[in-house]
């Protein structure tokens, strides 16, 4: 299981953030997301997170990110659901970046909670398939430290390195149940042609599916985005089956169940 820690690669963005931000008291700042781990490529975003005990003056960060670049948009807290604690969307030197809000005192019960094999699913906006509250032990595990004065982030590392065993079991048993359980519900409405449903629950299945094969890797799996892709990386061929099934979508819907259920298959046994 590979937890990141290591200097940010150029380091010439995140420093400028490091710079502005730094004098907020009470916060740590990470580099996350594939920056973070290693596999961005040249137009890949920033994702900066801003970790506290306290939450800042959400008018003070907002000042400080619009001192070192071009802000596009933001959420306050609570704003954008209640598992993405707020942010700010920016560009610096054309470059966009994101600084995500994470309260260290709740992502710490939800770790613990992890831990102990306890992973919830919740409603989140961003999340189509849920939010999976194993993100926040993934986010930590896999983040790089950029200015941590008050220690926040040390605890937290110390408890997702190395991955937890109860929470793949706990991930492996939950989502292999549920891949079956969403082509089985599916099965009278692709008859009906009911495409919008099909749909939905066949992406369901195969986010399933994914977690499954990254809690067996025991790696973090932190965004539904991109995650077929991560995952043909120790899974050959994975994301090229799940592109077969789901092209059935324009003329078939039967068969994207039966080919669905083909790949679930070759990877769950």
């Amino acid at each position: 299981m590979e937890v990141v820690s290591r200097q940010p690669e150029g380091g010439l963005i995140e420093q400028r953030i490091v710079d502005a931000l730094s004098g907020v008291p009470g916060i740590a700042l990470t580099l996350g997301g594939s920056r973070a781990r290693g596999n961005a490529s040249p137009d890949s975003d920033y994702d900066i997170g801003v970790y506290y005990d306290s939450p800042p003056d959400f008018d003070v960060l907002l000042a400080a990110v619009t001192r070192v670049g071009e802000v596009v948009g933001f959420g306050r807290y609570g704003e954008w659901g209640p598992w993405i604690n707020g942010g700010i969307w920016s560009r610096i030197d054309g470059v966009k970046v994101d600084v995500l809000l994470r309260d260290a005192r709740r992502v710490r019960e939800v770790v613990e909670d992890c831990v102990a094999g306890r992973p919830e699913v919740h409603y989140q906006v961003g999340h189509p398939h849920g939010f999976v509250t194993a993100i926040y032990a993934g986010e930590v595990a896999q983040c790089v430290p950029l200015h941590d004065p008050e220690g926040i982030l040390t605890d937290l590392r110390r408890l997702v390195d190395p991955y937890p065993e109860a929470l793949a079991e706990a991930l492996i048993a939950r989502f292999g149940w549920e891949f079956g359980f969403a082509l089985d519900t599916a099965e009278s409405a692709a008859r009906r042609g009911d495409t919008a449903y099909v749909a939905g629950c066949a992406f369901r299945a195969f986010a399933c599916l994914t977690q499954v094969l990254f809690a067996r890797e025991r790696r973090y799996l932190t965004n539904e985005k991109g995650s077929v892709r991560l995952a043909g990386e120790f899974v050959p061929g994975y994301p090229e089956a799940v592109g077969r099934a789901l092209s059935h979508l324009a003329d078939d819907l039967p068969e994207v169940l039966r080919s669905a259920r083909a790949v679930g298959r070759d990877h769950l046994g």
